[in-house]
């Protein structure tokens, strides 16, 4: 169970550092319209992603508690 907990988090760690690393604006072009800042939603977006996730494998562990 430690190492499938250790797994989790280091790749949800190591997303998160990827999506913050591409979420930067580009310099505006002269026709264009500037680019939608995407780098103050990142947090919301990583949020929702942890409480999915848990919600999720409670679910999930309650099932296979049931079964057994």
């Amino acid at each position: 169970m430690k190492v499938k907990f250790t797994t989790f988090f280091l790749t949800l760690l190591m997303s998160l550092f990827s999506f913050v690393g591409f979420a930067q604006l580009d310099p505006p072009a002269d026709d264009d319209p500037p680019a939608a800042p995407i780098n103050s939603k990142l947090i919301w977006l990583a949020l929702a992603g942890i409480v999915f996730a848990v919600i999720y494998f409670k679910n999930n562990f309650q099932k296979t508690k049931t079964i057994k």
